[in-house]
């Protein structure tokens, strides 16, 4: 028996419909101008304004600084560093006339105003690259006015503070000699010891090897060393011990 031949429109029909290969764009350029030209005007401005006034800023600041590491050259008295800091008070030259006052004056024994200076350089510039030399400074003016147990606590504030700094090794080895002072031979010893394991390239580590070293001898002989045996003080004879008189 013959089947009804297929319809082609049922062919046709079961087939899904074409899809275009890339969607139809409806971004009009013209259009989008048209309707955002003022905000992008502006904001053009208000860019090329931050821009410049960036550029300029920093432009400014490049020169100050030519200008600020000039006068700083050129300054070789107080008066002269003082007037770097009051022209120029935020720039890094700044900071390094108020290490170079600091020095001076302690130089010429004036102690109180040295300190005053490295007091205000710490202060002031928090971010200094040389910032422990001015703890280092306070440290030493401390020693030199007969307060060791203060200058002690700064040349800890160094050692932990700044532990990787070039002055570290120093502040250490001042900390062990102020500690021995002390009266404190063994922990002396621990913190000589300690400037040679921290920090064994630098020149301080030969020094305080041998210091290590000598009171490590003192602390052996003293423990070695035998106390003195005490002698029996003879008691007076009592008057019944006594022997008769003829």
């Amino acid at each position: 028996m013959d089947l009804p031949p297929r319809h082609k429109d049922h062919e046709v029909g079961s087939q899904p419909a074409p899809q275009p290969s890339h969607p139809i764009s409806t971004f009009d350029p013209e259009i989008f101008w048209a309707l955002h030209k003022q905000k992008i005007l502006i904001g053009a401005i208000v860019l090329t304004v931050a821009l410049l006034g960036s550029g300029a800023y920093f432009g400014f600041q490049a020169i100050q600084t030519q200008k600020a590491e000039a006068a700083y050259a050129g300054a070789d008295s107080v008066e002269r560093w003082q007037a770097v800091i009051r022209r120029f008070p935020n720039a890094i030259a700044a900071g390094n006339s108020y290490l170079r006052i600091g020095v001076k004056l302690r130089e010429e024994g004036k102690y109180q105003e040295s300190d005053n200076a490295y007091d205000s350089f710490v202060r002031r510039f928090p971010k200094h690259p040389l910032l422990v030399d001015g703890y280092m400074g306070l440290a030493a003016n401390a020693e030199l006015e007969n307060h060791p147990d203060k200058a002690l606590e700064f040349y800890k504030q160094v050692t932990t503070q700044f532990g990787n700094s070039y002055q570290a090794p120093m502040a250490l080895f001042h900390q062990a000699r102020l500690t021995e002072a002390k009266g404190q031979l063994k922990e002396a010893q621990q913190l000589f010891e300690s400037v040679v394991q921290r920090y064994p390239d630098s020149v301080a580590a030969g020094v305080a090897g041998r210091e290590a070293g000598r009171l490590a001898d003192k602390l052996s002989q003293q423990i070695q060393k035998p106390e003195p045996k005490k002698t029996a003080s003879p008691s007076p004879a009592s008057p019944a011990a006594k022997s008769p008189e003829p």
